[in-house]
């Protein structure tokens, strides 16, 4: 036992979350010198998304050797592309040092989070009813785990098997069956070719086609892996290439125009794959490329051309027991329903009361917009910090980039605290608002802005998602914090 496992001792830091985000936090929390703090996981084992998404063909669409904290790198990659359990795995060792000291507390559900103003710390309860204080906490919840259940009629009614791609159900017996995907989005494209091999028959909904650019996958021999871990320069170089490359994506998406050479890609992998002229002009986007996510694969398209694959552009009117009723009346019966739906990025604190000061709680807060300074802090909610909060996600590049800029941030403005024997610090309304109209004077004009249905942009038209520029320039607003930008005491 160690003596923050007494619910009475006043933590330093509790970070809530052991996936990438988390891992951040506690290398930064560990390099600066913190050494009181606490990792609490809702579910038995790290992982995150890379625990939650386990649907046959979950991989990547970021090249693996950028894919990975820049304190942990991994050189044995076995792909340019690495699927599911092999980054699972790497964060499976990755955390196993703070496993090890006992820092993670695992079936550790945060239900209840609130501010105690007197005493200038957190009190965190969890849904088993466990208490713990914090001078500080740090939601490290990530973002692509909550299912999107769609809203049609008579979801609850069908009679077979039925799940979200979030949720897979392993047990269940698929070969030969009468399959029907929801969704086009990126899981689904990596999803259905794997499908299509087992199906009897696969019916694929799509409500939108999206954007898909060829999958530059090359298996990396271990003579490869060898060279790259025994030179670490040049494993470097590789990273910081593909860095860059990627972030010569974010210009096409900030200036559409640009992206013609992106669009003619696109065009060309559409039109060599797929021969049939009328299955074709069904598969071809009419919005701006990038305004959902671009996916990458070079199976999907192929696996809709199989003889036991069926797309169905109709919308759906309703679900029924036998299966989806079209909106022109047909009725594709089905004995496995699968939602491929995407995820609720915002839904993530949903089921946490987090209440701060003057009782305000963050629910409340954030029911028109979320608002927040540099998606890590809100107003009214002191020594309170999000990884990959509001207005943090990237369209085009490797999210870890942003987590670990925040967990820079976040454990400079700890270390400066700490030196001037602060313990409350609150980021001002002024920098909330500048940030906010920063996104949004950004937003228009972009591709993410080019009229399309995603989860960047919520039913008002606000932009609730991305950071709007290259990942870089992030980096320099944020990696040191202004004191200016926040209230301390």
């Amino acid at each position: 036992m160690t003596d923050y496992d007494n619910a009475a001792t006043l933590l330093d830091v509790l970070i809530v979350g052991a996936g990438f985000s988390g891992l951040a936090m506690a290398h930064a929390l560990q390099r600066s010198g913190v050494a009181h703090y606490r990792i609490v996981e809702k579910a038995a084992s790290v992982g995150g998304t890379w625990r939650e998404n386990t649907y046959p063909g979950a991989a990547c669409d970021v090249p693996s050797h950028l894919y990975s904290l820049s304190f942990a790198a991994n050189a044995r990659w076995s792909r340019f592309f690495v699927g599911q359990a092999e980054i699972l795995a790497h964060l499976q060792t990755s955390w196993s040092d703070w496993i090890a000291r006992g820092l993670v507390s695992f079936g550790w559900q945060l239900c209840d989070l609130r501010w105690d103003a007197e005493a200038h710390h957190w009190i965190a309860r969890s849904s088993s009813g466990e208490q713990l204080r914090a001078r500080f906490v740090v939601s490290a919840l990530g973002g692509l785990h909550v299912p999107n259940l769609p809203d049609i009629p008579g979801r609850e009614q069908f009679a077979g098997a039925s799940w979200h791609s979030a949720r897979w159900q392993h047990e269940q017996p698929i070969a030969g069956k009468r399959i029907g995907v929801i969704g086009t989005g990126t899981s689904a494209i990596q999803l259905i070719p794997e499908l299509a091999r087992l199906a009897g028959q696969l019916t694929v909904f799509q409500r939108t086609p999206v954007w898909v650019l060829p999958r530059p996958d090359l298996r990396i021999r271990r003579w490869m892996q060898s060279l790259l871990e025994r030179a670490p320069m040049l494993r470097l170089s590789l990273r910081g290439a593909l860095y860059l490359m990627l972030e010569a994506l974010s210009l096409t998406l900030l200036r559409p125009r640009t992206a013609f050479w992106a669009r003619a890609s696109a065009r060309f992998h559409l039109w060599r794959q797929v021969r049939d002229p009328a299955l074709r002009s069904r598969l071809r986007p009419d919005y701006p490329l990038g305004c959902k996510r671009i996916a990458l694969s070079n199976d999907f398209y192929p696996s809709l051309t199989r003889g036991n694959v069926m797309l169905e552009s109709a919308k759906i009117a309703a679900i029924e027991p036998s299966g989806v009723r079209l909106a022109d009346g047909r009725l594709i019966e089905l004995d496995v329903l699968i939602h491929a739906t995407g995820f609720r990025p915002m839904d993530v604190i949903a089921d946490i009361c987090i209440t701060g000061s003057g009782d305000r709680k963050l629910s409340a807060a954030w029911a028109e917009r979320p608002r927040s300074l540099l998606g890590l802090a809100a107003n009214g909610f002191p020594n309170l910090f999000f990884l990959l909060g509001p207005n943090t996600a990237l369209g085009h590049n490797s999210v870890l980039y942003m987590i670990e800029t925040q967990a820079l941030h976040i454990s400079r403005l700890l270390e400066r605290m700490r030196a001037r024997g602060q313990t409350r610090v609150e980021a001002t309304a002024a920098a909330e608002q500048a940030f906010i109209d920063r996104i949004d004077a950004a937003f228009p004009g972009t591709a993410w802005a080019g009229g399309c249905t995603s989860w960047y942009v919520d039913a008002r038209g606000h932009n609730i998602a991305l950071w709007v520029g290259p990942s870089w320039r992030y980096r320099l607003l944020a990696r040191r914090p202004r004191d200016s930008d926040y209230e301390f005491a």
